[in-house]
């Protein structure tokens, strides 16, 4: 039940009894604070034990009543009679440990007994505290003798030095004090001043107390070395002792600054006098002036020692002495940059121009100080300034009355602004000066120049700013309905590395272009003739041993234009090697022979492609060095390689054809059905015994295969045969079209296979026989298959690249690969380099490719495959539709 019921719920009783159970809780929370307080500040005072019982035991007092105050409403009893144990287990404790205490308190002194312990203590501190306070006087004076970084010696009254300084010690070069303490000043030290003396010093310090002396000196280093010093001696009393402080200052660096600022100066007035200009300066405040002496040589008064301003003033023409003192007072008036010409007498004694520059010092009201400036004879300025002029006038009358038009362009960043138009350009282009002065380029589009001429003229100027060198070249600038020609020049103008404008000029030669033109129609109409006849045509020189012109049919059928020609004939690689000897033999007849001569040759000429060209040539003499000694030499020649080729081609077809039907009809073919025939009847005849015995059955099942393997060798040959027994079609295709025939043929054993293929450049236009190649990716297509690597799958890799001349097929399989030994019989009619038994086939596949291809002009070879894994071909066909042996 709450307290609150035995106040009957009273408040003036029970707020009565709250407030003041608060209040002496709150006095009672303070209490402990203020002795633990107290503890902390006196732990001289010892007994802490006590003081934490106390606190704790008035701590929980307060509690009791905070527990008296919360029992009022909430009747809490039990937890309130144990705030009230713990409070009665402490006081208890507490007590006992106060009485333990009474004895030893009891021996504290009185406060009489303390006062006197005190005051003893006080003096005996304040005599301590004097001797630490000299005690840290001295240490102070010593650090601040040691720290200080002037050097410093302490002597007695007969200047012998009883301490010194680290500093002193690190000028020196002495390693230790003991180097110097126990020394004379005398030992090591010269004073300079003629009128102070070691001896004069030592009464100084003797007759006063205090003294202050500096002296320069020379100071004797460890190694021997004198220094120039500044030496202060201190005397004071310290203490009622008399102390003497020396203090040095190393001049080292002050003399050799001096030293430099005297050379400097003396430099400066060498400078000065070697200068074609005259040095003043003007002390305004003052009027007192200082004159270089070349100034003075300048007006003709070096003679005169002292100048005054009037010597400088007297030397100015009359005529212009108000116009200087004007340009004087403008300068010190708005204290902007003095600069004046001027007539004035020179050395000679006669009129001269002068230039006098000049700026001023101004102090914090505006008022000038000194005026300082140069001044300088410009006699020869203004008479090259006078020729300048008159030139000038001679290139302006050049310039307007010249017959080439000429202008003067502004370069800008994107456009070109016309500074100068003179009137031969004005009357060739008909455009007014006033309508093209100060305009840019592409101001004038579409107003008074067209468009396309506007293009045409920004990108010609474009062009001279990029090459930043002078260009030439010939224009057509239409004047009204005619067209005019030009020969125009534009040269760059530098300013700081970069172009800033572009002078140009254009001489008409409108009658000259006629001219050429006129000559052109007849030479191109010659040439027209040359290059249309049906032979090759050379001129070939023999002094030079090399060829001088050609005509167009020669580069069609040899590739090659003249530069390259000659190249390759100094190579002397041009002709084929089996030829060399004939082509000697004939050359030297061509040499031999007269005017008007023809000696036929057949040979074959290098290509620009590198194949070989069969050429029947006509050569003959048509002029001589002299009366014996022939030196151009006219050749003409037509290509016979087709004919030649084909004429080779037919008769090795015809051998192979030939022997293929002998062998066909006679040997193979008949034999062969003779075999099928009988192998038939037989299995027909044996079918039931077959059936029972399985000897038999494996017996004609080989003999079968057998016949069969001799028909497939049959129809290769015929497929050989007729190579090159049919006509070529070549026609536009792509490695993409032609893979993709030859996969629809050989779908069944690429999907048994599983085999892949990539290829790149498939959309390159090829011009060959279509159907022809698809047998070619047929054989090399089944031979990946075939020779397959065991438990893997076929991958198949083809690429076609081109060049100018030909298209180069690569072909990569990851099958066995074929040996180093075999790469050029493996193209051999049935050859074959594995057991029939394990890779059956009849061998002659790759035959049939190299045929194929031969048959187009082209190559194959077998190659190193780039990772040594499988095989690789590579096929090079040529572009133009030639058959090459």
């Amino acid at each position: 039940m709450p307290h609150g019921h035995c106040y009957l719920w009273q408040e003036h009783i029970l707020w009565t009894n709250v407030v003041s159970d608060l209040v002496i809780a709150t006095a009672y929370f303070s209490i402990p604070i203020a002795i633990l307080i107290f503890a902390n500040k006196r732990k001289d005072v010892g007994f802490h034990w006590l003081f934490l019982l106390f606190s704790a035991f008035i701590l929980l007092c307060g509690i009791t009543h905070l527990m008296g105050i919360y029992t009022v409403w909430n009747g809490t009893y039990g937890l309130q009679g144990l705030s009230k144990a713990a409070t009665a287990a402490v006081s208890l404790i507490t007590a006992v440990y106060l009485f333990r205490l009474i004895p030893e308190a009891i021996k504290l002194p009185t406060l009489i007994q303390f006062e006197g312990v005190q005051a003893e203590l006080v003096h005996a501190n304040k005599e301590s505290a004097n001797l630490k306070n000299q005690v840290a006087e001295h240490q102070l004076t010593q650090f601040m003798l040691n720290a200080h970084p002037a050097g410093t010696l302490l002597i007695d009254d007969s200047l012998t030095i009883v301490y010194c300084n680290p500093a002193i010690l690190r000028e020196l070069n002495y390693p230790h004090k003991r180097a110097l303490i126990g020394k004379h000043l005398s030992d090591f030290i010269s004073i300079d001043d003629p009128d102070i003396s070691f001896g004069s010093l030592g009464e100084l310090l003797e007759k006063t107390t205090s003294l202050t002396q500096t002296a320069l000196c020379h100071v004797v280093a460890a190694q021997g070395t004198k220094i120039p010093m500044s030496m202060t001696v201190v005397q004071e009393k310290l203490h009622d002792q008399d102390m003497i402080l020396i203090s040095f200052l190393n001049l080292s660096e002050q003399r050799q600054i001096e030293a430099q600022l005297i050379d400097y100066h003396k430099r400066m007035e060498r400078v000065i006098d070697a200068t074609e200009d005259g040095i003043w300066e003007w002390y305004v405040q003052e009027n007192r002036v200082v004159y270089s002496n070349t100034l003075m040589k300048l007006i003709g008064k070096a003679h005169i020692e002292k100048p005054q301003f009037e010597d400088w003033f007297s030397h100015i023409h009359p005529d212009y002495r108000t116009e200087v003192m004007n340009a004087i007072n403008q300068h010190l008036a708005s204290k902007d940059k003095y600069q004046i010409q001027y007539l004035g007498l020179d050395k000679d004694g006669e009129y001269s121009w002068f230039s006098a520059i000049g700026d001023s010092q101004f102090d914090d009201e505006g008022n000038a100080i000194v005026m300082s400036g140069s001044l300088r004879n410009i006699q020869r300025s203004k008479q090259l300034e006078l020729q300048v002029k008159e030139k000038t006038d001679i290139l302006n009358a050049i310039y307007n009355g010249s017959s080439q038009a000429i202008w003067l362009l502004q370069v800008e960043e994107n456009d070109f602004t016309f500074l100068e138009f003179n009137e031969t350009a004005s009357s060739r282009s008909g455009i007014a000066v006033s309508n093209i002065i100060g305009k840019r380029l592409s101001e004038l589009a579409k107003t008074v120049i067209s468009d396309e001429l506007t293009a045409q003229l920004n990108g010609n100027y474009r062009r001279c700013v990029q090459e930043a060198k002078p260009i030439e070249y010939i224009e057509c600038i239409p004047l009204g309905n005619e067209p005019r020609w030009y020969q125009t020049t534009l040269y760059p103008l530098f300013e700081k590395n970069s172009i800033t404008k572009i002078v140009g000029s254009a001489i008409d030669i409108s009658t000259r272009i006629e001219i050429e033109e006129a000559l052109n129609q007849n030479q191109q109409f010659l040439e027209k003739m040359i290059n249309s006849a049906v032979c090759g045509l050379y001129l070939f020189h023999l002094g030079k041993r090399k060829t001088v012109r050609i005509n167009q049919r020669f580069i069609d059928l040899l590739g090659y234009d003249l530069d390259e020609l000659q190249d390759v004939e100094t190579q002397n690689d041009c002709y084929h090697p089996d030829d060399i000897e004939s082509m000697t033999a004939h050359w030297q007849a061509v040499k031999q022979g007269s005017e008007g001569q023809l000696l036929p040759i057949k040979y074959r000429f290098k290509h620009k492609d590198g194949s070989w060209v069969w050429c029947y040539c006509v050569n003959t003499v048509v002029t001589f060095k002299n009366e014996t000694t022939p030196e151009i030499v006219l050749g003409t020649f037509v290509d016979i390689t087709e004919q030649t080729l084909l004429l080779n081609q037919l008769q090795e077809s015809n051998a192979h054809l030939e022997q293929f039907a002998f062998v066909a009809s006679h040997d193979l073919q008949e034999p062969l059905r003779k075999i099928s025939a009988f192998s038939d009847s037989l299995r027909s005849r044996l079918k039931a015994h077959a059936e029972q015995d399985e000897k038999i059955e494996f017996e004609l099942s080989r003999l079968v295969d057998s016949a069969s393997r001799m028909r497939t060798m049959i129809q290769d040959l015929l497929k050989l045969s007729r190579i090159h027994s049919t006509e070529l079609t070549r026609r536009p295709t792509t490695l993409k079209a032609i893979v993709e025939d030859t996969q629809d043929q050989l779908s069944y054993i690429l999907h048994e296979s599983k085999a892949k293929l990539f290829y790149t450049g498939e959309d390159i236009e090829l011009k060959l026989d279509h159907s022809l190649f698809i047998q070619v990716f047929q054989n090399l297509i089944a031979n990946s298959i075939k020779f397959r690597q065991p438990d893997e799958v076929p991958i198949i890799k083809i690429s076609v690249t081109e060049s100018s001349y030909s298209w180069k097929i690569s072909y990569q399989d990851n099958g066995i690969g074929i040996a180093d030994e075999f790469r050029q019989q493996v193209f051999e009619p049935f050859r074959r380099l594995n057991a029939q038994s394990r890779y059956p086939g009849s061998g002659m596949g790759l035959a049939i490719c190299k045929q194929i291809i031969k048959r187009h002009g082209g190559s194959i070879m077998c190659s190193d495959p780039i990772d040594k894994i499988g095989a690789q071909f590579q096929i090079e066909l040529p572009k133009k539709e030639r058959s090459n042996s």
